[in-house]
């Protein structure tokens, strides 16, 4: 449909114009998924400093299949989980993430299991916390992770190209 601009004449809407709307980020709509980013924004924003920036948040599901939401900014990573329980880790806490190669899940897609490890202040200082989720294989959480907890991605075991030579006598 057309518009009116300010000299009243009506300009048609062009198709690149409509190409550009409909790659915007897709709506969430899902009133679950709604109330958990919302708790998320509102646990953030208790402890979240002028200078935090945010880095990415999506959706996820725990290791068991659970509706999770989690935000991820450069000093905190906060997720809420549809059964009630909220967490938030400071990025300087953070000691591991493991990621396992992608698996196809029948009903949820490709996924990514990742296992993350914090201390938490109030534990002795060799005593992690392990919290596992199962993240889309192309969210934008893993890589928001690992670059905000400083952590490098994980490298490929090497293969040896050569086999063990024998000696001959």
């Amino acid at each position: 449909m057309g518009e009116v601009d300010r000299r009243g004449f009506m300009r048609l809407v062009r198709r690149k114009e409509t190409v550009a709307e409909e790659e915007a980020e897709p709506v969430v709509t899902d009133p679950q998924v709604l109330e958990l980013a919302e708790l998320t924004s509102r646990v953030l924003a208790d402890v979240a400093s002028e200078d935090e920036q945010p880095l990415a948040e999506a959706r996820l599901l725990t290791r068991a299949y659970d509706l999770a939401y989690m935000r991820v900014t450069d000093q905190h990573i906060v997720y809420s989980i549809v059964t009630g329980s909220t967490i938030i880790v400071r990025t300087s806490d953070v000691r591991e993430f493991d990621t396992e190669p992608p698996v196809e899940v029948s009903g949820y897609g490709s996924t990514v299991i990742a296992l993350l490890r914090a201390h938490h202040p109030s534990d002795p200082e060799a005593v992690t916390r392990s919290y596992t989720f199962r993240f889309p294989a192309d969210s934008p959480l893993i890589p928001a992770i690992r670059s905000a907890c400083d952590l490098p991605e994980p490298q490929e075991p090497e293969e040896s190209e050569e086999a063990p030579a024998t000696e001959e006598s």
